[in-house]
């Protein structure tokens, strides 16, 4: 005689595993080590992001600090690829290009260019290098490093300077139809830059 409390025999049957815990059962070595993985490597990112956000921190700490070319020095020295080591190798180029230190300011210029060619800053090293050549009297590579800046970096914000620098050489050396030529080339693909502007002003002011 059955017991009021026994379940029917539907009720009795083994319900199969479902694929999941099937493969929880036959792999769960493996998926334990792929589980610890993915922590680990979650770990190890996100050591690696702190880490980066301490040394910028402690980078523009640094450059805030810096005053003079040894300062500047050991930003880039300490901090070699932080956003405060591109900012330290400006300040430190400018500052030995006014030294008369022209060389060595173009060490620093190269050397930025290279490190930081992906910034939105790296024409700079170009337009220093530029500048360097212009006052020390070689206007043929200020020319060269100028058109490099301009063509190398036409989406930058040197680009149109380096055009209009460009052509206030070329009107020195009395070569007016590049003149003419570069300062199209700056209207028509830099029409709202300071640069495109000053030569518009400068045109509506001759023309009055």
């Amino acid at each position: 005689m059955s017991s009021p409390f026994t379940p029917p025999e539907a009720d009795q049957e083994i319900v199969p595993p479902s694929s999941i815990e099937l493969i929880w059962m036959n792999h769960r070595g493996a998926l334990l080590g792929v589980i610890a993985m993915v922590v680990l490597l979650l770990l190890i990112v996100a050591g690696v992001l702190s880490s980066k956000h301490s040394a910028k921190i402690a980078s523009e700490t640094l450059l805030f600090s810096s005053t003079d070319e040894a300062g500047w020095a050991a930003v880039i020295a300490k901090y070699p690829r932080t956003p405060a080591a591109a900012n330290a190798m400006l300040l430190l180029a400018a500052s030995l290009r006014d030294g008369g230190r022209i060389e060595e300011s173009d060490a620093i210029y190269s050397r930025f260019t290279e490190t930081f060619a992906s910034s939105p800053l790296a024409v700079s090293g170009l337009l220093g290098r530029a500048s360097n050549a212009r006052l020390a009297g070689k206007p043929d590579l200020a020319l060269s490093v100028y058109q490099q800046a301009a063509a190398g970096f036409p989406q930058s914000y040197g680009a149109p300077y380096a055009l209009f620098s460009e052509a206030r050489l070329l009107a020195q050396q009395g070569r007016s139809d590049d003149v003419k030529r570069i300062l199209q080339t700056l209207l028509s693909q830099y029409p709202a830059s300071i640069s495109a502007q000053t030569v518009g002003g400068s045109a509506g002011s001759t023309g009055n």
